[in-house]
């Protein structure tokens, strides 16, 4: 029977053990047997491959996963990001970041339906409607705080960057456009132009050079899943990925938490050299 206990003793900064006892805690509440499967599998991993390891630096830039060394370098102890690059990790692990054939299959169907473009427009706008609702909240919250000496983290900070985490998924199957110029459907004879703003995401040259779209997607979902499963833009989401695609995204969630014995390699047709 897994025990965080075990987990936190092979990690000897303190930062590093609250961050991986708080998002145990976190993450049973929200789905207890994916957050077994997950934890355990992370110190198997970590006990076969000593090199595993969590780094807090916050002077880098930007949180990420280096595959070469099998580390995590987080800039802050977000829940939300520390579950994403985690997620890179163990499917790092798990298939060399190997791209699914049934992700491609997603992809053309995806977009050889054009009803998509309509839903993700509106999905968009409805995200960028939230986000400003929050940033009012986070205003008023951190005025407060100041007077009363508050420095807990804000739940609407929190808020707002999971909808930057499901902004990102979308960025992702459109290959960095929706963060790089904003998405845009033409209707009516290509005479109504509809444009979504910009959102969170990786980009368009990001996309280019890594190829990862699977794993951003991927890596995006399991964070939701861990932190706030049953938040309703995320379950909107999900319908517009249709049910195919997410029994997908869930079987593979299983595989890299090792709930799920591996698939036979052959299934994924191109891998990633990064």
């Amino acid at each position: 029977m897994f025990k965080i206990e075990d987990l936190i003793n092979l990690f000897p900064n303190e930062d590093v053990k609250k961050l991986l006892v708080y998002s145990y805690y976190l993450s049973q509440e929200k789905d207890k047997k994916l957050s077994n499967s997950l934890f355990s599998q992370l110190l198997f991993l970590k006990k076969t491959n000593p090199e595993i390891d969590i780094i807090i630096d916050e002077s880098i830039d930007n949180s990420f996963y280096n595959s070469y060394e099998n580390v995590i370098y987080l800039k802050n102890t977000s829940i939300d990001t520390f579950f994403h690059e985690l997620t890179h990790l163990l499917s790092n692990n798990y298939s060399n970041f190997d791209i699914p054939k049934e992700f491609n299959d997603f992809r053309n169907n995806f977009f050889s339906n054009k009803e998509n473009e309509s839903l993700v427009i509106d999905f968009l706008e409805l995200c960028h409607r939230k986000k400003e609702q929050y940033i009012q909240k986070i205003d008023n919250n951190k005025m407060e705080q100041s007077q009363i000496g508050n420095n807990n983290q804000d739940p609407f900070v929190i808020e707002f960057d999971l909808i930057s985490t499901m902004e990102d998924i979308i960025d992702s199957i459109y290959d960095g456009r929706s963060f790089t110029q904003g998405l845009r459907v033409i209707k009516d004879n290509n005479t109504n132009v509809i444009k979504a703003k910009k959102t969170a995401g990786h980009g368009c040259d990001y996309f280019s050079e890594s190829n990862l779209q699977f794993e951003e997607i991927l890596a995006n979902y399991l964070a939701l899943k861990l932190t706030d499963p049953d938040n309703e833009l995320f379950l909107y989401l999900k319908e517009i990925l249709g049910k195919e695609f997410v029994g997908f995204l869930e079987q593979r969630c299983s595989e890299i938490c090792g709930d799920i014995p591996k698939i036979d390699i052959n299934n994924n047709i191109s891998k990633n050299n990064i």
